[in-house]
């Protein structure tokens, strides 16, 4: 939804984005707005700040009660970063300074598009967990001794402003225990702000992270907060922290040591009091032991550190989980029995994701309402794919990423998640295996 006074540019943005496949409806102003989203639910809404009548802010204001699945980018053409700030404190995902640049904006809709989404994830699995009486915490289910032990320790530490490590394997839901820590906390109605240090270009990371002032760079049309000014109260997500640049690791510890930071292209030192959550899959002892991450950041953020347990340390979970997976999308299917099996005789190595992936796939390809394990694993339980030359580790590999990219028609980023790695990881590898569509 394009909430716009100015006629013109209204229907500019409505055309454009049309062209690039969104669903697109216009509105002139905020109480044409809220009369649209009466009948339909929008991802996303562009909210002009200055409008006749109800104003930018008033609109994102009512949009939180009326539409909260709804992201709001706010749109202005005065540069007031105050007022910006203002907004993201209220909920708004970001906002763009007019005139609009079509290349930022298709970046920024991506990313507001795919949260909106995980928020229906959420809300769904919210609601299928209550339907199930299904035991969860903010989302995390299991009752094995492991997630018993996980849950007492974010609630422990949950309200602590000290920073927080989570590691664990790819698929293991750290996202999801970072978020927990959040809204566990007396943070939980301050922004929980989510960034990839894997999936940003080094350039950019520091302007990301830290904002910066108008004429700092080539492009910098505009002053920019980063998402550490606003996080401000609330929590900062760091994903894949092994993935940060050195020279911006000495930044975030002197930040983590203070709370103090400089926008790029400022002389002023602000002070914010935002907490750091990272995650990794990496073995960060051993980055700083080859030189690839600062040994006194690392023991900065070590002061907190959580270990999310692989889902081959909490089997009992499987079928619970695989059941819930199932019907959340599926509700009229089953397993056979020999499916359950052979579900809780897999290693997991892609954990969580790789169980709910498998769930998928078996309930697409089965025939009937039952799912039978080749269904999920593409061959019977307890017999072999190939009885050949056993593969090598590199070979299964290869093999696994193209099958993954052939799956998503290429589509790199649905191919990293799905694999539970980078999206500058995935690119190494189709280098290394010289990977192509044909």
């Amino acid at each position: 939804m394009v909430v716009d006074d100015e006629a013109d540019f209204r229907e500019l943005m409505v055309k454009r984005l049309t062209r690039k496949k969104y669903g697109v409806s216009g509105a002139s102003c905020g109480e044409d707005a809220l009369a649209l989203v009466k009948d339909r639910i929008f991802d996303v809404a562009l909210v002009d700040l200055k409008m006749p009548g109800m104003d930018g802010l008033e609109l994102l204001r009512q949009l939180r009660n009326v539409s909260p699945e709804t992201e709001v980018i706010i749109l202005t053409g005065h540069g007031s970063t105050e007022t910006a700030v203002e907004a993201m404190k209220m909920g708004a995902y970001d906002y763009l300074t007019k005139p609009v640049d079509l290349q930022e904006l298709q970046v920024l809709l991506e990313k507001a598009v795919e949260k909106a989404s995980l928020r229906k994830k959420n809300l769904g699995l919210t609601a299928a967990v209550a339907s199930e009486n299904i035991t969860s915490f903010h989302g995390m289910l299991g009752n094995s001794p492991a997630m018993v032990r996980l849950r007492s320790l974010i609630s422990k530490v949950a309200d602590s402003a000290s920073p927080v490590l989570v590691e664990g394997e790819s698929g293991t839901g750290k996202e999801m225990v970072s978020r927990a820590l959040h809204f566990e906390s007396h943070r939980a109605k301050a922004p929980f702000i989510v960034v990839n240090c894997g999936a940003l270009p080094e350039q950019l990371m520091e302007s990301e992270l830290f904002g910066y002032e108008k004429g700092a760079f080539t492009g910098a049309g505009s002053t920019k907060p980063g998402l550490v000014e606003m996080a401000d109260g609330g929590s900062l997500f760091l994903d894949e922290i092994g993935e940060l640049p050195l020279g911006l690791q000495a930044k975030l510890l002197r930040f983590l040591e203070s709370g103090e930071f400089r926008r790029v292209g400022d002389t002023r030192l602000r002070w914010v009091q935002t907490r750091i959550i990272a995650a990794t899959n990496r073995n960060l002892k051993q980055e700083v032991k080859e030189g690839n991450f600062r040994e006194d950041l690392f023991y900065r953020l070590e002061v907190v550190k959580i270990q999310v347990p692989p889902l081959r340390e909490r089997s009992e979970d499987i079928p619970l989980l695989a059941n819930f997976f199932l019907k959340r999308n599926h509700p009229h299917k089953d397993f056979a029995p020999e499916a359950l099996a052979a579900l809780q005789e897999h290693s997991f190595p892609g954990n969580v994701r790789e169980l709910a992936n498998l769930v998928e796939r078996g309930a697409l390809l089965s025939d009937g309402e039952q799912i039978q394990a080749e269904d999920m694993f593409g061959y019977s339980h307890g017999k072999a794919m190939d009885t050949g030359r056993p593969e090598t580790l590199a070979e299964m590999e290869k093999r696994h990423i193209q099958r993954v990219l052939s799956y998503t028609g290429w589509n790199k980023k649905e191919a990293a998640e799905l694999l539970g790695i980078s999206l500058r990881n995935l690119y190494r590898k189709i280098e290394t295996y010289k990977l192509t569509a044909g």
